[in-house]
């Protein structure tokens, strides 16, 4: 049995009502599935133990329900009602109890959604395997460091730097680091993304990575800039983000996929390549959930 079929028993036994759906998500796309997957289950044990694929289905589950609740409100309300920034931060970012099942669930519904799988295919097919050889890459939130660390799996020759904002994330991100035969390539720090184009940081990329973090910001604006300032001219960007999907700390609202586009035009970048897919909503819906993905050159 493959290491990506553990995540599957996990669900079976913890998540029993999104267990069938991610199942036929996996089974779809197995060899992409697989990709992401194997790994994530080697590294996760090896870190944790073996109770970490329960606990991961666990916040797979709450994960899914949120998301449901969620959109239920925003049918109602028929916009965004995310709690305030601060609260935000101490609830969502800071708080280690809800960000680590959290994480388990940021990486999960890439392999198990199928609005998401797509995404991983752009990643990996025309991001990851089209860097220039020996190319230095900026992950940007990156979160449980799992698409960094994909990266240095997939290609042996690139560096990866990650940054985020919560510190039990990071600790996510650099505990998996510590098991997974990366740590002379990837790094993950604690920092502000708004803030990695500052005084004495003028280098610049052959890729950046940017997975499904304008939705968190309330401008996203200042983040295309800072993507715009940091890549090279002949580097690529993975830049992705919900299209009128709401959660707890989605705070920018996109409905049409036109609008991230014209933001990434707006900073001086091209869209080459965009794909998007959308969720389920009930029949009736005012919105359909969809996850977006781009391929970024600079202009």
């Amino acid at each position: 049995m493959e290491p990506a079929e553990l995540f599957l028993e996990a669900l079976d036994r913890r998540a029993r009502p999104f267990a069938a759906g991610a199942r036929a998500t996996f089974e779809a796309n197995k060899e992409l599935c697989s990709w992401l997957l194997n790994p994530l289950a080697r590294w996760a044990e090896a870190a944790y133990g073996e109770t970490v694929l329960d606990n991961a289905a666990c916040g797979y589950a709450r994960y899914c329900i949120g998301v449901a609740q969620s959109q239920k409100v925003y049918e109602r309300a028929g916009r965004y009602t995310p709690e305030g920034m601060p609260e935000i931060m101490s609830g969502v970012y800071e708080d280690e109890g809800y960000a680590v099942p959290y994480m388990w669930a940021a990486i999960l519904i890439y392999a198990l959604w199928p609005s998401m799988v797509k995404h991983i295919a752009m990643f990996r097919d025309e991001f990851l395997r089209r860097l220039a050889r020996n190319a230095s890459v900026l992950e940007l939130a990156a979160g449980h460091g799992v698409l960094s660390l994909l990266a240095a799996e997939e290609r042996p020759d690139i560096r990866i730097e990650g940054v985020d904002i919560s510190p039990p994330a990071v600790a996510v991100a650099n505990r998996l680091l510590a098991v997974s035969g990366h740590g002379g390539r990837v790094s993950f720090e604690i920092k502000d993304v708004l803030k990695t184009d500052g005084p004495g940081t003028n280098g610049k990329y052959q890729g950046i990575i940017s997975a499904m973090l304008a939705e968190h910001l309330s401008d996203p604006g200042p983040l295309f800039k800072v993507i715009s300032r940091r890549i090279s001219q002949d580097g690529i960007v993975f830049f992705s983000t919900a299209i009128e999907s709401p959660q707890r700390d989605h705070v920018f609202e996109y409905n049409q996929e036109s609008q991230p586009l014209q933001m990434a035009e707006a900073a001086g970048l091209r869209v080459t390549r965009l794909v998007s897919d959308a969720g389920t909503a009930p029949p009736g819906s005012r919105f359909l959930p969809r996850a977006t993905a781009m391929i970024l050159r600079s202009r």
